[in-house]
């Protein structure tokens, strides 16, 4: 393809009426296709972070039925159960819990249970601890024979331990004051203990999903690195197949006056220059043919030998260009338009040189250079840029004129050097100058390929000499160096500046990636009731039957609000002695005083305090819901007991909150020690039960994750590293991508106005074919209309790579002010398209009319 991806022609020597110039589509792009591992790969890794998650955030589906047997202390019975039951406790499997106020059999608490029965749960609570140990033995021991499930658990003992558990948790919310909560309890309890659903622990599936990222990354990033190497590729194809269709225009254009001058004008040298153009633009139009089929196939586009060959064909382009430029020089000589600006091309090293070796003679002491040396050197001087306007005659008598010229200069110069040199005992060192290669333009205007070489050097031999003898020059060899105005940034820079955006954000990732992990583990704790995040003022604080006996200013003052719901507390004053059979009078406790038990006389018994818990609601029926004996949610009782001496003691808060979790401040009931704390004033023991209180409904439901919070924060974190990382790859492919999206993108709607003018001259071809022909029949110069033909369909071709070149640019390379830049050159050579064609349009319809006049 001499100018692709739209055109071809066939060689310029054949008739336009038999071959012509033919436009087709073709791809604008090689197909780089998708991914398709690491999509594989991370819709594999997304399927199995879902299945993570949806495993961790589960919810079982089935539920436990909860069967009352009997009669049952504590307002437990089937009816209250039912209506303390807002929702069914839900469970993995279904499992049936049985209520019964016995002691169960040794062979039920080894799981021998009934076939209904899966959980056997005996209502009757421990007796009072004898000793002072908290510690999980003792409680235990208090729970044995009181609870039973039917054995799950491969190890016998674990089955034991998950019905103390349960018992437990019923046991610990009987000493809240529930009732059938405290059944209900005890069901979510073993909810909890009986668990079948999927592994809960998320660090399995984090791991899993971090490995499946970074193989994600992996294998993206190759594909990634791939596709860049392979579009790299094909842009350095586009760019050497646009200049290839650059060079070939300029010929086409000047092809035009070529053919216009007569043949016994043309130099043997330029014909010659031409020809071999001319025949390597069209080898490398076949180069270009198989070196874009290679780059386009997935199977030989990214291969070494595709990048020799790529490699080759620039090369070869990069030297047609140098042929070309001289062409062209030469063909403004001969075609007699812009001669002065090729010989001012060839004259410019030389004058300068000149000009410099005249001010070092005259700066010369008395009479050492004759002034006739110095008139000869200015008159050849004159005669050398008097023949680089071009005007002397025909072209050939320009260039003989040039010729001439040069070599007078180039002799004076030689006897400037051999009359110094006679003054200096040695021959002076000569510095080159750097100079354009013009030997080929040289050659193509038929001079010798070497003689601005030898020109030049013999100039600089003379200044270099007249240097040595009369000393430097101030203008010249003190002169700073002058400043190269290339790159505004030094590469070296650049580089540093690349590498340090990567570490920026680099750096950036990682912070985001610690800021979610960190995120995600706040969201743990406060789920998991570690952090403490009450913010809601108690709603209201009322003293039944009045609240003579407490200063609420103080209590209001002491205690600050921190509740994680709206909460209505009451505070009950009752007497100690009357309801737990307490004393602080010294005669009763000197008699009760028991040598083996230092702290019996702050010892209480708890189904005491039990049976004072449910007086106090059968006293109060407006303070709890009538059917089950429950305080409503958002409600808390506060019992406060005095003393004769003005002590007080809060051994227990009453709340319509179910107790769970592994936390100890909503328990004060205390079932081993049970231990009083005796307050000096009534509001400090007010204000510690709603401290303990707030705390106790804040921690509420906390469980030991079977996981470390701090682990799970590490293996969070390089999962979010790789999963930013993941995107950015994704921005960086997707961006790579061909952005056709119609009426979007920067500068689209132009190129849609360009694209669719350029289809309207694509259709018109043919038209366009037949009005040339018309008018190069009808003309003197046929062969000139001819090549100007060539030069439309070549240029209209070139047009079409131009858009198709814009059109398949990706996003990162449409925001620079470059891709506006081609823009507007799109549209001005699609302008002067049009406006040729109109041109042989018109002038083809006035032909017509005249034959039809003359016939």
């Amino acid at each position: 393809m001499l100018v692709p991806p739209y055109a071809t022609r066939e060689l310029p020597n054949e008739s336009m009426s038999s071959h012509s110039t033919q436009l087709k589509r073709v791809r604008s792009k090689p197909n780089f296709g998708l991914p398709w591992l690491p999509i594989l790969l991370g819709t594999a890794t997304l399927m199995f972070g879902i299945t993570g998650l949806v495993a961790v955030t589960a919810h079982p589906s089935a539920e436990i039925r909860i069967i009352v047997e009997g009669q049952q202390p504590w307002n437990i019975s089937q009816q209250t159960a039912q209506a303390a039951l807002k929702e069914p406790v839900a469970s993995w499997k279904p499992l049936t819990l049985r209520v019964t106020d016995r002691t169960l059999s040794l062979a039920e608490q080894q799981g021998n249970l009934a076939p209904d029965t899966d959980i056997l749960l005996s209502t009757q609570l421990a007796q009072r601890a004898t000793e002072d140990d908290t510690s999980e033995a003792i409680r235990r021991d208090q729970a044995s024979g009181k609870a039973a499930i039917r054995p799950y658990f491969k190890d016998r003992a674990q089955d034991v331990a998950a019905g103390q558990d349960i018992h437990d948790a019923y046991q610990v919310n009987v000493g809240l004051g529930h009732g059938p909560l405290a059944v209900i309890a005890a069901a979510r309890e073993a909810a909890l203990q009986l668990d079948d659903g999927p592994p809960r622990s998320p660090l399995p599936w984090i791991m899993g999903t971090a490995l499946g990222l970074l193989l994600t990354a992996f294998t993206l990033s190759k594909a990634l690195g791939r596709r860049s190497r392979w579009e790299a590729r094909f842009r350095r194809l586009t760019t050497a197949q646009r200049q290839l269709a650059g060079i070939v225009l300029e010929l086409e254009a000047l092809e035009v006056t070529y053919l216009a001058i007569e043949e016994e004008q043309r130099p043997t040298g330029f014909t010659t220059a031409w020809e071999k153009v001319r025949t390597t633009s069209l080898e490398l139009a076949r180069t270009e043919q198989s070196v874009a089929a290679a780059l386009y196939e997935r199977s030989s586009g990214m291969t070494q030998a595709t990048a020799k060959r790529l490699e080759r064909f620039e090369a070869s382009l990069t030297r047609l260009a140098a042929s070309a430029d001289a062409v062209m020089g030469a063909g403004a000589v001969i075609g007699r338009f812009g001669a002065e600006s090729t010989f001012q091309r060839l004259a410019a090293p030389l004058s300068f040189a000149t000009r410099e070796l005249l001010v070092r003679l005259r700066a010369a002491p008395g009479s050492v250079i004759d002034p006739g040396i110095i008139a000869d050197l200015e008159s050849a001087l004159d005669t050398l840029l008097a023949a680089s306007t071009g005007e002397n005659g025909s072209s050939a008598h320009a260039v003989r004129s040039w010729d001439r010229a040069e070599n007078v200069l180039k002799r004076q110069a030689h006897a400037i050097s051999r009359k110094l040199r006679r003054m200096l005992p040695r021959r002076p060192a000569v510095n080159p100058r750097p100079a354009e290669d013009l030997s080929v333009l040289r050659a193509t205007l038929g001079l010798n390929p070497q003689g601005s070489w030898q020109a030049r050097t013999a100039l600089d031999v003379a200044n270099a000499t007249a240097r040595e003898a009369f000393g430097r020059l101030p203008e010249f060899d003190d002169a700073p160096a002058p400043k190269h105005h290339g790159s505004p940034v030094n590469p070296a820079l650049r580089t540093g500046i690349r590498r340090g955006a990567k570490v920026l954000g680099g750096t950036a990732m990682v912070l985001v990636a610690a800021f979610l992990s960190a995120i995600v583990i706040v969201i743990l704790e406060d789920g998991s009731g570690t952090a403490l995040t009450g913010d809601k003022q108690l709603q209201g604080l009322h003293f039944v039957p009045d609240g003579s006996r407490f200063d609420e200013e103080i209590i209001r003052r002491d205690f600050q609000d921190n509740f994680t719901e709206d909460l209505q507390v009451t505070v009950v004053p009752r007497d100690a002695e009357e309801d737990l059979g307490l004393s602080r009078d010294p005669r009763v406790l000197t008699k009760d005083q028991n040598p083996n038990d230092p702290y019996a006389s702050i010892r209480f018994e708890p189904h005491v305090l039990l049976e004072a818990m449910w007086d106090i609601k059968a006293q109060h029926p407006e303070l709890v819901d009538p059917l089950t004996g429950e305080l409503p949610p958002g409600h808390a009782l506060v019992p406060v007991w005095f003393f004769n001496n003005g002590y007080t003691i809060v051994p227990v808060r009453m709340t319509g909150e179910v107790y769970s979790g592994e936390t100890t401040w909503l328990k004060r009931f205390d079932w081993n020690t049970n231990l009083i704390q005796l307050e000096h004033s009534p509001e400090q023991a007010v204000v510690y039960a709603l401290k303990g209180l707030s705390i106790g409904l804040q921690e509420n439901n906390y469980r030991e994750p079977d996981f470390p919070l701090d682990a799970l924060f590490w293996f969070l974190f390089p999962a979010f590293v790789l999963l930013l990382f993941i995107g950015y790859q994704v921005l960086r492919y997707g961006g790579s991508m061909s952005m056709r999206l119609g009426r979007f993108g920067k500068g689209a709607a132009r190129l849609r106005t360009a694209r669719t003018e350029l289809e309207a001259l694509a259709i018109g071809l043919d038209d366009s074919r037949l009005n040339a022909v018309l008018v190069a029949q009808q003309g003197a110069l046929p062969q000139a209309a001819e090549a100007d033909q060539r030069l439309f369909e070549s240029a209209l071709a070139l047009a079409w790579r131009m858009a198709e070149e814009l059109a398949s640019r990706p996003l990162n390379q449409r925001l620079g002010g470059d891709y506006l830049l081609q823009i507007e050159r799109l549209e001005y050579l699609v302008s002067v398209l049009a406006v040729r064609d109109t041109d042989i349009a018109g002038r083809a319809r006035l032909l017509l009319a005249a034959m039809r006049r003359a016939d």
